[in-house]
């Protein structure tokens, strides 16, 4: 063979290498853990026209805490319905098609009729062939029914936060969720979450504030942001609470991930496609995105947007973290909670768990700020104000930096306009009432020492707030803000390995635990 021909056979050997691992990713970001939530939980990852092939069969439902056999499905206007039924007879059981939904709010029941929003599936199964084996719709990859209730297993072993739901007069719509990340006392937080979808219902806007994990979520305040403001611009509020105005939001003109690839076509729409990692055996342990943005040339600040969400994977990474204190938890979550805030933070920092984002300066990147956590499991659209003072020339170039698989990014922009005039009224609660009809309003209503203490899966609350009167010629947009923390449960087994666990002081252990921990995965998968 000549050296050419070597050169090419080499080639095709690295290039099939580096698809085995897209393929990987894609089945732990589509089919298996990190996957696209969008809305609650999204199906992105599985194709549509596969589960309608499997009309006809029996549906198994699966939410967090129900579960449910249908048959008569339809599939109608991104909503899925069916009858409930009975387990077909075994010898028939490879023909059941198996759907993860969650949360189980999205369950919706008419009778026997049970009715499911397309977005909220998250996963689909169909068995076929024998028993013990399972397809899993959208990857093309057929893997052991060991990993079938992965999703469940998170959700039921804890790790996110609150959940958010608003009321349109028709329906409760999933919203997203509050303070993620915030799992210790020091690290309480201020939030600000835009509800997309909520209307006023007998002059009165209603949410629910729901526990729907393993976890005890300690809620400070919730109060509304109401902004009106001109037709044609957005609002949105960062996370130091300063509201901003988008009116001129551009795309970026060049976006490449670490290694090269070009992320244009992922990053420039609020759509299907997304930014999903690339994990390779090196010793690469963070996703760098670089971004070219034009500038007009006598700016001297812009507003940094950013729709995203942390990756599933990122919450069960560190599930597994937690799980290494063993019978020790305890100790070591009572040692957080005696830790400062600064110190917290910085430790989560050094991991790659906020989204960085740096500025290209003369003299090198320059650290701006970063994105708080927003969650696995809705988008939530940021913003970041950055200063380009002493930034000479008609473009800019930026870097958006966090640990592999951390972060599930679907755009950015970049907004130059000024901040135009709005008319914010702050809405303090007007009732708040658990599931138990006990009056909890006082809990909520200021940012004190009281808190609302939801320690159970299933605990929620329904809270009101009077709709302020609306403005002639104005649009109208509203924000929760919200404070609080949430604690974790687990139940330590085993002694610690003390040795090991001190290693993780060191900036990016976490992130190569999870690398290390990803490429187990891929090699059990092959």
């Amino acid at each position: 063979m000549t050296s050419s021909g070597k050169d090419y056979q080499s080639k095709k050997r690295v290039m099939r290498k580096y698809n085995d691992y897209q393929k990987i990713t894609a089945l732990f970001l589509s089919g298996l853990i990190v996957l696209l939530f969008s809305g609650c939980y999204s199906l992105r990852g599985i194709p549509k026209g596969e589960i309608q092939y499997a009309a006809g069969k029996h549906y198994y439902i699966h939410g967090v805490n129900s579960s449910f056999e249908l048959n008569n499905v339809v599939l109608s206007n991104g909503v899925f319905t069916g009858r409930i039924t009975h387990l077909p007879a075994t010898e028939k059981k490879k023909e059941i098609v198996h759907l993860y939904v969650a949360p189980d709010s999205a369950i919706q029941m008419n009778g026997e009729m049970i009715s499911i929003p397309f977005q909220n599936i998250a996963k689909a199964e169909i068995n076929k062939v024998e028993w013990t084996k399972t397809l899993i719709i959208g990857t093309g990859i057929a893997i052991g029914a060991t990993y079938a209730v992965a999703l469940i297993w998170l959700l039921t072993k804890g790790g996110s936060c609150p959940f958010i739901y608003s009321n349109d007069g028709s329906n409760d719509n999933f919203e997203g969720e509050i303070y993620s990340g915030a799992t210790a006392i020091p690290l309480e937080r201020d939030d600000y979450l835009w509800l997309k979808s909520i209307k006023p219902v007998d002059n009165l806007y209603k949410i629910k504030l729901t526990n729907e994990v393993k976890e005890i979520q300690n809620t400070n305040l919730t109060e509304l942001l109401v902004f009106d403001h001109a037709p044609g611009t957005r609002i949105l509020v960062d996370k130091y609470g300063n509201a901003h105005t988008l009116s001129d939001t551009k795309k970026p003109i060049a976006a490449t991930d670490g290694y090269g690839r070009s992320l244009i076509e992922e990053l420039s729409g609020y759509d299907s496609l997304r930014y999903i990692s690339q994990m390779q055996r090196d010793p690469v342990l963070k996703d760098t995105i670089s971004l070219t943005f034009k500038k007009p040339m006598d700016a001297t600040s812009a507003k940094l947007v950013m729709s995203g969400k942390n990756t599933m994977w990122l919450d069960y990474m560190f599930v597994k973290f937690t799980d290494l204190f063993g019978n020790r938890y305890d100790n070591w979550k009572e040692k957080r909670n005696k830790k400062s805030q600064e110190e917290l933070l910085k430790w989560s920092f050094e991991q790659g768990m906020p989204l960085a984002v740096y500025l290209e300066t003369d003299t090198g990147l320059k650290f701006v700020d970063y994105f708080n956590l927003p969650g696995p499991m809705a988008d939530k659209v940021d913003i970041l104000r950055i200063d380009l003072s002493g930034i000479e020339g008609d473009k800019i170039n930026l870097k958006l930096v966090a640990g592999m698989l951390f972060w599930d990014i679907d755009y950015t922009g970049i907004d130059y306009s000024e901040d135009q005039t709005i008319v914010k009224t702050v809405v303090p609660l007007s009732s708040a009432t658990d599931e138990n009809r006990k009056n909890v309003s006082d809990l909520l209503l200021y940012d004190d020492d009281g808190y609302l203490i939801q320690p159970e899966v299933n605990n929620i609350t329904d809270i009101t707030f009077t709709c302020p009167a609306g403005l002639s010629g104005m649009t109208r947009s509203v924000i929760l803000h919200s404070k609080g923390n949430y604690e974790i449960l687990r139940e330590g087994k085993g002694k610690p390995d003390m040795a090991y666990l001190k290693s993780f002081l060191e900036p990016g252990a976490f992130t190569r635990f999870s690398k290390e921990h990803f490429l187990q995965y891929y090699q059990k998968a092959n």
